[in-house]
């Protein structure tokens, strides 16, 4: 039974295009990779199981884990396991408090109109269940409860016996040590080390296979300790993910909330339609269209060798580095493939395939990936950046659409207010999401310019993020050929140059991951799998990169206040520059810092940020015409936009103490003439809003006139507005006001936020900064103390005591 079973798995696979799995073993025949197929299934009374998801905390503790565990459970007793022997872990087990985070879907028809945080305050909330599968008795994911039942575990299995520890979770990269990277339990973890612990409990002869889903779970690899000079005993083996290094596709959010995809589905359903490990392993390679990295123990002791191998030649050390070495050794020993194609055409097949199925060349050597291997993540970056900045567009205009909802329907207003939408209940939401709906959408679509640039935002920042995601993808692809070149690579030395011992291990651990169930195959799971649609070409992907591309002017700009626009009589839409940067086509336009952009002639920008949206849209290298204002003087200037960077030029950061401050461009309106040339300067930022500025005066002002200092306050506001708040101010203030009209000196000295404040020397050297301020502790100056701020601190303590 156990070869006419390996057999039909073979069909199957011809049938889907899939590698094949052979049907006999050859030990060691030169060139031929060794093939486990005929192992037999464990008997269902010597296979146990062990499915564990450990949750973290209820926040993190999704439902798509629960529907693994329940997916495990029923595969294993569809294929004969008894009950007694699939143990389940998860979350806080049969403790009946909620455990698990729930979220409905949003999909009601008009919800992408609403902004990002309307839609944050208005989706379905979060709810916490307890956990449960019918008929299963979950246990309490604990280190202690973990440590008891293997400790048991270890007492009752023997020769024969067969553990599938089975690992749906999250789990965490251990920066100082990838070999030993954790996977979350219930409040805690477990890292590589403590389950190699658990595990040498065992008997040598009880087989262990591991199938984890984790993030970072390839580190769990080195349970076998691949690296070790002494072989591994070869009766620990597992399938992982991803690598020690890498994400896995729950933790993309373009992944969030979905079930029925990634690696521990794909592998389940797999083995479900092929039965065998090895089998499923290979069809989730082609099938499984996330980032994932699928790797196996072997993986891992094959490259393990390679490395070993290349770190030498005729016993001393190669010249090359470790890396290059390796890849040089790969590849020599690959060119032993090729020449003997007809042995190997199952696993060419299978780079044919991944390759087909991700729209990649099929390589033919480790030196044919590193171009892709390189450049695929800085292609990510990029469309990840325009998607970024697709979608803040998107975001603006939606903000506009809404703004001027409520301006329209003022009802509104308190309803959408944070303070209303924070109490809602689940059915508060949803009701007022559906009468916000009804009433929007309408609204939305009834300015069909608007709301044909609305669609077209939408459609840019989807179509960039899904490109960004399949970038990952094909990076994640290449990588995939890489593990499975290395492994054939890894085969061929096996069979043509390892040590007896090296061959010993290998041959053990191939027939420790060769894990059949023994189950009836269901065809249909497998079929469902392989019908995915393959990736667009990458050549075709290039295309739509220059699509998606936005133009680029290259300036900072913020909206006008009232006052502003009403004193040059300018819309909504007009914008001041407050920095415009080098060898940008701003600069080669003749912008300037202060100059105030109205858009194109006859067709004024009307909404707050539609500078930024017109600029994206428009066509690189074109010529188009903008009416500007410079201190209120109407002129046109000649833009060219051009490609969008990669990376925006950073703004400066503040000036670090002890050096030189930078220069200052402000307009003194008040006490100009007692600017004295021999004091030092305090610069205090502040703003007529700001009520924590008002809080530091009495200090700064102390501080002042102890120091024999000129206080210097500076604001970006309007001057008239400035002028008002000093004509009504009856608190004392400093004498010194200064604006900075172009927000020149506050993105030269980094001001983040007000108050800030700057110590300038005599000699123009920076001797103290400070951003924020509270009245407990005061201005950070070394030697200073202010006798008000232990009086401000006491009184609270003793208003508190009067009756």
């Amino acid at each position: 039974m156990p070869t006419d079973r390996g057999c039909r798995v073979v069909l199957l696979l011809l049938a889907l295009w899939l590698p094949a799995v052979g049907c006999v073993v050859h030990a060691g025949e030169p060139g031929v990779r060794t093939m486990t197929a005929g192992v037999p299934p464990p008997a269902p009374g010597h296979l146990h199981a062990l499915l564990l998801n450990g949750g973290g905390r209820k926040e993190i503790n999704y439902r798509s884990h629960l529907h693994h565990i329940r997916r495990a459970w029923e595969l294993l007793r569809a294929d004969g396991v008894p009950a007694a022997n699939i143990t389940v872990f998860s979350a806080d087990g049969a403790d009946p408090a909620p455990d698990l985070a729930i979220r409905e879907s949003d999909d009601v028809r008009g919800f992408w109109i609403l902004p990002q945080w309307t839609q944050n305050a208005l989706r379905a909330p979060i709810t916490y269940v307890d956990s449960a599968i019918p008929g299963v008795t979950l246990r309490a994911a604990t280190k202690d409860a973990l440590r008891a039942w293997f400790a048991g575990a270890a007492a009752r299995l023997g020769a024969g016996d067969t553990l599938l520890l089975y690992v749906t979770d999250h789990g965490e990269k251990n920066e100082k040590d990838l070999a030993n990277n954790t996977i979350s339990l219930w409040n805690d973890k477990l890292g590589v080390a403590e389950l190699r612990e658990m595990l040498a409990a065992f008997d040598p002869d009880v087989r262990v296979v591991m199938l984890m889903s984790q993030c970072f779970s390839g580190s769990f690899a080195n349970v076998i300790d691949p690296d070790a000079d002494a072989a591994p005993a070869g009766n620990v083996c597992g399938y992982f993910s991803t690598t020690a290094d890498r994400r896995a596709y729950g933790c993309y959010p373009e992944n969030r909330g979905k079930d029925g995809i990634g690696h521990s589905h794909h592998f389940l359903e797999a083995v479900a339609g092929l039965d065998r490990f090895p089998a499923a392993e290979r069809s989730v390679l082609v099938t499984d269209r996330t980032p994932d990295i699928p790797n196996t123990t072997l993986d891992a002791y094959l490259a393990a060798r390679l490395a070993k191998a290349a770190r030498t030649v005729d016993g001393e050390a190669a010249p090359a580095p470790p890396e290059k070495a390796m890849a040089a050794l790969a590849d020599e020993l690959l060119a032993e493939v090729w020449r003997d194609r007809g042995r190997w055409e199952a696993d060419i097949r299978l780079l044919d395939r991944i390759g087909a199925s991700f729209g990649t060349f099929s390589p033919r050597s480790l030196g044919e990936l590193e171009e892709q291997a390189r450049v695929l993540p800085e292609f990510s970056s990029r469309l990840s950046t325009y998607a970024e900045r697709w979608n803040q567009a998107f975001d603006a205009l939606k903000i506009e659409i809404l703004r001027e909802f409520v301006r329209e329907h003022p009802a509104w207003k308190p309803r959408l207010e944070a303070s209303a939408l924070r109490p809602l209940d689940a059915d508060g939401r949803r009701r007022t999401l559906h009468e916000l709906l009804a009433e929007l959408v309408p609204f939305a679509s009834a300015d069909r310019a608007r709301h044909a640039r609305v669609k077209l935002l939408k459609r840019k920042a989807a179509d960039a993020a899904a490109a960004s995601y399949r970038a990952e993808v094909r990076l994640g692809a290449v990588l995939r050929l890489r593990t499975h070149l290395t492994s054939m690579a890894g085969h061929v030395y096996m069979a043509t140059r390892a040590a007896p011992e090296e061959r010993a291990a290998y041959e053990r651990l191939a027939a420790c991951e060769d894990l059949g169930l023994g189950g009836p195959i269901d065809e249909g799971a497998l079929a469902a799998l392989a019908s995915g649609e393959s990736f667009p070409p990458l050549a075709e992907e290039r295309r739509l990169v220059e699509e998606l591309m936005p133009a680029y002017m290259g300036i900072y700009f913020r909206p006008l206040d009232e006052a502003q626009r009403k004193k040059w009589n300018t819309g909504e839409g007009a914008v001041a520059v407050t920095t415009v940067n080098p060898d940008s086509p701003a600069q080669t336009a003749g912008l300037a810092v202060g100059d105030v952009i109205l858009g194109p002639p006859g067709a004024l920008f009307e909404e707050p940020t539609q500078v930024r949206e017109w600029t994206m849209r428009s066509e690189i290298g074109v010529d188009y015409e903008l009416a500007t204002l410079r201190d209120g003087v109407p002129r046109t200037v000649t833009l060219r936009p051009g490609p969008y960077p990669l990376e925006l030029p950073k703004l400066p950061g503040p000036p670090k103490v002890g050096s030189l401050a930078p220069t200052m461009d402000l307009d003194v309106i008040r006490g100009a003439g007692r600017l004295g040339k021999e004091r030092a300067d305090l610069l205090y930022f502040w703003a007529t809003w700001c009520v924590i500025c008002k809080h530091a005066l009495p200090e700064v002002m102390a501080f002042a006139v102890q120091r024999g200092v000129d206080l210097i306050a500076v604001t970006d506001e309007d001057p008239e507005l400035v002028q008002r708040f000093l004509a009504d101010q009856k608190e004392p203030f400093p004498e010194i006001v200064a604006i900075d009209r172009h927000r020149a000196t506050f993105q030269s000295y980094g001001v983040s936020g007000t108050p800030s404040f700057v110590l300038v020397d005599p000699d123009g050297v920076v001797r103290f900064y400070q951003t924020g301020y509270t009245v407990e502790s005061g201005l950070h100056v070394d030697g200073w103390t202010f006798a008000g701020r232990k009086r401000a601190a006491a009184a609270p303590s003793a208003a508190a005591k009067q009756p």
